[in-house]
């Protein structure tokens, strides 16, 4: 127990705190206390639960995690960010917000995230359920068996980007025997290198330099996408569905939005705008 700890179990209010939370007495309210030690509470608690923490605004949420991690010396906590929802098509379409959602939940999943820090609009928007999180989530490990083809559909089917090189999030690149991969849940990427279909090594790597560092001995992939969906074939199927059972005046152009959508799937290209299929 550190020194915090131990002088908060000496008061009185959060004696009252800790048995209200034990006691499943929630939501608590807690007032009159400064931003430093809202961050100090929140990690101490953080020590026996998982704990959502709803700020006024985004900016607050950055603070608060910056201060937690700062005291803790470890990313106790993570930002879950409101999701910029995208209804038009585009070209190209900046997903870092949604990469930073699911990496704040990879990483609670596996227990490496103890505080969520969200605004009342982000806890509010809908996001990929934990059963499928885990359902569309692999572990690569040195020495196991990975079937190449297999592998390349299951990056592309959860939001991942094939590239000659690989250089930030949800990209990966397949180079002969050599596989570059850059989860979500990570800062780095990862390159595997293959003795047919046996995973040979894994380390991560400088995108920079494009060496490789740090060996390891497995890494967690998690999807790169909120809406997902197993395989293009079946996205397909329910865009054709939802074209054939369209009707009113605006018939025609509706069906060639989705026509183009569709088309769009066909060719690999993953959708920037499948918000709007909600």
């Amino acid at each position: 127990m550190n020194i915090f700890s131990q002088l908060c179990s000496s008061l009185p209010f959060y004696r009252d705190l800790q048995r209200a939370l034990d006691g499943g007495f929630t939501p608590c309210a807690l007032t009159g206390v400064s931003n430093i030690h809202k961050a100090l509470l929140c990690m101490d608690m953080a020590a026996v639960r998982r704990v959502l923490v709803i700020c006024d605004d985004e900016a607050a949420c950055t603070r608060l995690v910056a201060d937690i991690n700062e005291l803790s010396r470890s990313e106790t906590a993570c930002l879950f960010p409101a999701k910029d929802l995208n209804f038009a098509y585009m070209e190209g379409v900046s997903r870092e917000y949604e990469r930073a959602r699911i990496e704040a939940l990879s990483k609670l999943s596996e227990g490496r995230c103890r505080v969520i820090a969200a605004s009342a609009e982000a806890v509010m928007q809908a996001t990929v359920p934990p059963e499928k999180l885990r359902e569309y989530s692999f572990t690569l490990e040195a020495g196991g068996e990975v079937e190449l083809h297999g592998l390349c559909a299951k990056l592309i089917a959860a939001g991942y980007t094939r590239t000659d090189q690989v250089e930030g999030q949800a990209q990966f690149a397949v180079r002969g025997s050599i596989v570059d991969i850059f989860p979500v849940s990570e800062k780095r990427p990862v390159r595997m290198e293959l003795w047919g279909d046996e995973i040979d090594t894994i380390s991560y790597f400088d995108t920079e330099s494009q060496r490789r560092t740090d060996p390891i001995d497995r890494i967690t992939v998690f999807p790169a996408l909120e809406i997902i969906f197993p395989d293009s074939n079946e996205l397909i199927s329910k865009l054709e569905a939802l074209s054939s059972s369209v009707r009113g005046k605006l018939t025609d152009k509706i069906r060639q939005h989705i026509q183009r959508d569709i088309e769009c799937v066909q060719a690999g290209i993953t959708l920037t705008n499948l918000d709007k299929y909600y």
